[in-house]
Parts: C-alpha cells; structure tokens; sequence
C-alpha cells in the first residue's frame, strides 16, 4: 500500500524522482563505456597489427617466412600483446605464444578468413589453442600486392573484463554515492514541506478542538506561511464567534432558566432539545435526563403531546389552555392546575420546520383569584341582600299597620336593629380588610419588638366573658421573653378572631390552648390556637381563609359570623410577613398556626 504520511510521500517520490534518472544514466553509460572500451580494444589490436604487418612484409620480401615466428615472439613481450602470423594457405608461420609447427591450419578462423579476403579481420571467442577466450584482430600482408599472408594480435578477454568490472565497481559505487546524496537531499526537501504542513495540521486540530491560545508558527516559505497566517486570522475569527456565540448562549440560557413560564422544545421528530427549570419544575421532570428522549417519555400526557404535534404541523404560531389533575399540595389544594399553552414552529434557514418551541404559563393563580373573584361577588351579595332583604320585608310590615300595635312593632323594631347590626358588621369587617391590604401595599403597618405574651394575654382577655358563657377553659403557655416585631392591634385582633371561631366551634366544657413558641426551622415564631370543637373536613382546608368562606353556611350565620374573620386573620398575618396554617379533622378540633419572622431578641 502507498505511504499515506505526506513526509512519506514526498520523501519517495522525489528519490524516484533522482534515483531513476541516476540509475538509469549510470547504466547507460556503463553500456557505453564498454562498448567504447571494446572498440578502443580493437582499435588498438588493429593498429598494433598494422605495425607488426609492416615489419611481417620487410622479413617476407628478404627471407621468406624463415624469423617470422622469432619475430613475433620478440614483439609479444615488447607489447603485451599475442602475435600470430598465418600464411595464405592459412599455415601458421609464428606465434608469441605456440609452436607453430604444433599449431592447426588457421585458414577456417572467421578473422583470418575476413583478412584473406582484403578486410581487417574481428573477433571475440574461445581460443581452441590457449583454451581461453580471446579478442582477435587480423589484417592482412601484401607483398607487391598480393596478399601472402595475416598478422593476428590478441589479447585474453579476462584482460578487458577485468578492466570493465572495475569500471563497474566504480560506477557502483558512484551510483551508491548518489542515491545516498539524492536520498539526503529528498529527506531535506520532504521535511522541508512536511514539517510547516505538520504544524498546520497540528494547530488546525488544536484549533478543532477549541484551543485558539497558541497560534502556528512560520516556516519562512511564502505559501506555507501564507497559510499559517491564513489559518491564524481563522482561528482568531472562530475565536471571537465561538466567544460571541457562548456569550449568546449564556444569556439565553439565563433568560431561559429565570423564565417564569416553563419552556419547552422538541426536534421534529418529537425529541426534546430543552427544557428550562420552570417547566422541569412544574411536570417533577429532570431537566438535563429530558434532552434526547421522546417526548412522551419525559410529559405522559395525551393532551400536551397533541398540541406539541399540532405546533409542529403549523405554520404559525397556536395557542391553548389545558387543565390538569395533580396531587392536592399546600399550594394547590384543588388538585387542578390550569396551563395555558403557545406553541411555535422552529425554521431553518430554509425555512424548514425543524422543531417546535412551547411556551407553557401556570395561569393556576390567575384562575383561581378569578374564582375567589366571582365566589366574593357573589358571597357579598348574598350576605348583604339577606338583612336587606329582612329589613325591607319588616318595614314593609310596619309601613303596612304593624307599627300600630306596640308589642309587634317593638318585636319587628328589634329585628331590624339586629339586622342593621349585621350589615354593620360586615360593612366594618370589609373595611378592616380594605384598610389592611392597603396599609399592607403602602407598607404603613409599624412594626415594634413586642412580648408575645402580652398580646395573647390580651386577646385571653377579650374572649374570656364569651368563654366562660359556655363553661371553656382557655390554657396559654408562651416563655416571658420571647418577643416579635409585630402592630399589637392588629395580632391580637388576630389572635381574638381565632379565639372567637374556636369557641364558637367548640361544645360546651370543652377546653382552648394558645401556645406561642420558636418553630423547628429556628427562623420563625409559630403561635398556635388549638381547640376541640368539630373539626373541618380535608376539601375545606384550601378555602377556608377566603372572603366569605363558610363550611357550615347555616351554623355560621346562627352564630352571627360574617365570614370575613379567618380573611382577616390571613391578611393581618401576611402583613407582618408571616404565613397561617390550619391543621384539622372532623369531630376532633382544629389548631390554628400562625408563623411570625423570629427577631434576635426573639428565642424562648
């Protein structure tokens, strides 16, 4: 497989690229060079036979052939060189290195045959004489002439082979040399390349995985610094968009997770994206365990998951109002919690719908001071047109000639005093609440340090007569110096209230506690009224400091109560930033709690 490693790559490629052409010319002019060597060879073997040929002719013209062989063995050892001379008929006449009287007829040798024939005479073969291969140069002798006879030089082949090995060795060595220096220069080039690409590569997965700290450095190459630079300016643009867009982020996500409302979003395949505190909070759901899933796994329910649907299909933004059935709490004691719903479809840049955004309001509230609204309305009219209507019909009476007879008129006249009396209260206990929620906006209730105990010693006092008429024991237990900042007025007309609905609720001989005294939290003072009168059912408990609330509508009125005392009982303790609970069962009493912020002086 092909190096895949850049360094790699151009590390080879530039050694094939001066390699080839080094061997390549290395082999060529090893080629050559023998060729040039072997001509050279038989060059100079012809012109040493062309020497000899000429000395071969003077010894023939005086003396026949009679010193030839002595003349070639004497020119052998001058020149290194086989000398052999051959009559026409192809008899040997003399030799450097035979006898020729011992030698074969040489006239069938394809050298001496071509110089017989006029020509110079080559050949490269084994010598059937000397046993060994031999290079041949044969020219032929004229006398007058006519050719009588060749003159043969030779040398061994081993001679010229050993010369061209060590040539080869040479060039060997040469070709060895250079690839070792093409190799060098490749490796210099390659890192040279390899290494500014490197540190980009480097830098860019750096720059990937969000570190711009550290910037690529120059290589000192124009186009691999262009690039570095190129990448840098990059790095520094993503930086500051990746910063702008984290920046973005945070402060939607801060706006997100401070939202009031819930938030909710899905994907188009119905996956939640997100979900904000507010509405982990209202559906008990884990925000961050939300993210991916399916929808109908994190909001079980069928009326929700269709209005997410239906916001996903629209193409404008939908609304909706839902109501759903929880757990009664202290804060929903109805068990219904009112939604309203806004839903809007996401768009890409394309305009594709990629998911769907649902605003959720918890309007539960809203509702519900709606009901109290209506139920107020109501109520007041009721309470009001009753005396009304009982004061209308008397004088009527009066007006019709009962005023006449005494004992009737002064009967009629009583009643419509007791009814006056009633309309009186409530006009003042409608004032009361009037004056304390506003004196409670305008923050105009004073708060002084007071002992508790002188106030619920107060209220004691206030309701002891109304006690003792049906034979109730009223018990305090509160320690001498626990005090409260408090309008002493307005806790004990508290205090009286709940006294005063306590005795009324409880049967005769029966017994009252109030108790005041630091709450387990440590923060708060908790005084508690706690009686033994009939008790109140469960489904009242979340009503019961509403305007004009009654659980017993015909025994409240008998008693003469307006249904504004345990409204004013709440107000007055919310004005003091307290809270009031009420803990009861039917047929087995009530106690009132009213929590008050402990002062420093405040501990029992």
């Amino acid at each position: 497989m092909w190096p895949k490693k850049l360094f790699r790559q151009l590390f080879l490629s530039y050694l094939l690229i001066l390699g080839i052409p080094i061997i390549a010319l290395m082999w060529y002019s090893a080629g050559s060079f023998k060729d040039f060597y072997l001509t050279l060879t038989f060059n100079d073997l012809k012109s040493r036979a062309f020497l000899i040929s000429s000395q071969v002719e003077e010894h023939i013209s005086r003396s026949s052939f009679s010193n030839i062989d002595s003349l070639c063995k004497a020119i052998s050892i001058q020149i290194n060189t086989r000398c052999t001379v051959i009559s026409a008929d192809g008899k040997v006449q003399g030799d450097s290195q035979r006898n020729p009287d011992s030698m074969e007829n040489h006239g069938a040798r394809p050298e001496v045959v071509a110089a017989l024939a006029g020509n110079v005479g080559v050949s490269d073969r084994f010598s059937q004489t000397i046993l060994t291969d031999m290079i041949y140069v044969a020219v032929p002798v004229r006398v007058s002439g006519k050719i009588v006879a060749v003159v043969r030089t030779a040398l061994p082949r081993s001679v010229m082979n050993a010369v061209i090995s060590q040539l080869y060795r040479k060039l060997a060595w040469a070709v060895l040399l250079t690839a070792l220096f093409a190799a060098l220069i490749s490796y210099y080039v390659s890192r040279k390349v390899s290494l500014p690409i490197n540190a980009m590569k480097i830098g860019a997965q750096r720059f990937a995985s969000g570190d711009f700290s550290v910037k690529i450095g120059l290589s000192g190459g124009e186009e691999p610094d262009q690039l570095a630079l190129a990448l840098n300016e990059m790095a520094a643009h993503l930086s500051a968009t990746i910063d702008q867009i984290k920046a973005q982020r945070n402060e939607l996500d801060a706006i997100m997770m401070s939202m009031t409302e819930g938030v909710v979003a899905v994907d188009a395949s119905e996956r939640v994206l997100f979900v904000n505190r507010a509405a982990a909070a209202l559906f008990g759901i884990d925000a961050r365990g939300a993210t991916g899933k399916w929808i109908g796994e994190v909001l079980r329910n069928a009326e929700i998951q269709e209005f997410i649907v239906s916001a996903l299909r629209a193409v404008k933004s939908v609304e909706g109002e839902l109501t759903l059935l929880t757990p009664t709490s202290a804060q929903n004691s109805s068990g219904e919690l009112f939604l309203q719903l806004h839903g809007s479809p996401l768009f890409n840049a394309s305009r594709v719908i990629i998911g769907a955004l649902v605003v959720i309001n918890d309007i539960t509230h809203i509702k519900k001071l709606d009901i109290i609204r209506k139920d107020f309305v109501a109520n007041v009219s009721h309470e009001l047109r009753t005396p009304l209507t009982s004061i209308k019909g008397f004088v009527e009476t009066l007006l019709s000639g009962a005023v006449n007879d005494p004992i009737q008129a002064q009967r009629f006249l009583g009643i419509l005093s007791n009814q006056v009396e009633r309309l009186n209260t409530i006009v003042e206990d409608l004032l009361t609440l009037s004056k304390i929620e506003r004196d409670e906006e305008q923050r105009a209730i004073e708060l002084s340090a007071t002992p508790l105990v002188e106030v619920i010693k107060a209220a004691m006092e206030a309701c002891a007569d109304k006690a003792q008429q049906k034979n109730i024991a009223i018990q305090s237990e509160c320690p001498v110096e626990m005090t409260a900042l408090l309008e002493r007025t307005l806790l004990e007309q508290a205090l009286v209230n709940l006294l005063d609905n306590a005795i009324n609720y409880s049967e005769a001989g029966k017994r009252i506690w109030v108790s005041a005294k630091t709450a387990d939290n440590g923060r708060e003072m908790v005084i508690s009224v706690k009686d033994e009168g009939m008790g109140i059912g469960r489904e009242h408990l979340g009503r019961l400091f509403e305007r004009f609330y009654r659980v017993d509508k015909a025994r409240s009125r008998k008693l003469g109560g307006t249904g504004l005392g345990l409204s004013i009982v709440k107000h007055i303790v919310t004005a003091h930033g307290g809270r009031v609970e009420v803990e009861s069962e039917p047929n087995k009493g009530s106690v009132f709690f009213i929590y008050l912020p402990r002062t420093a002086s405040g501990a029992a």
